[in-house]
């Protein structure tokens, strides 16, 4: 028992990590953060319905440039433990979720 216990401790305190699963993980969170934004960005600047919401189109810029902070932080820093490299990514992905949700569920400007 304390033998599996230690090895799932390793393994969540592990910092070595391949270097193309680190680009490559980057790479795919750099693509579905971007996506979302711009996502916004796109509708924001095709439809005039929602032409009041400019605060919220400042908001996803600085929204987009933490994100990519941050995982420029993951891609560049060897020395994260597993878990809370883990941690980070499901925040970035559960983050872009709610703010997808909130963005596209906001009312044109005639209502």
């Amino acid at each position: 028992m304390k033998g599996k216990w230690k090895e799932a401790k390793d393994r969540l305190f592990r910092t070595e990590y391949p270097r193309w699963r680190s680009l490559l993980s980057c790479a795919i969170l750099l693509l579905l953060t971007t996506g979302m934004v711009l996502g916004w960005w796109y509708a924001y600047y095709t439809s005039s319905e929602i032409a009041c919401h400019r605060g919220i189109l400042y908001f996803s810029v600085v929204w987009l440039a933490v994100q990519w902070m941050v995982i420029g932080y993951l891609c560049c820093y060897q020395n994260i433990p597993a878990f809370a490299r883990g941690a980070i990514k499901l925040l970035i992905l559960l983050g872009n979720v709610w703010f997808g949700l909130f963005v596209f569920s906001l009312q044109s400007c005639g209502q």
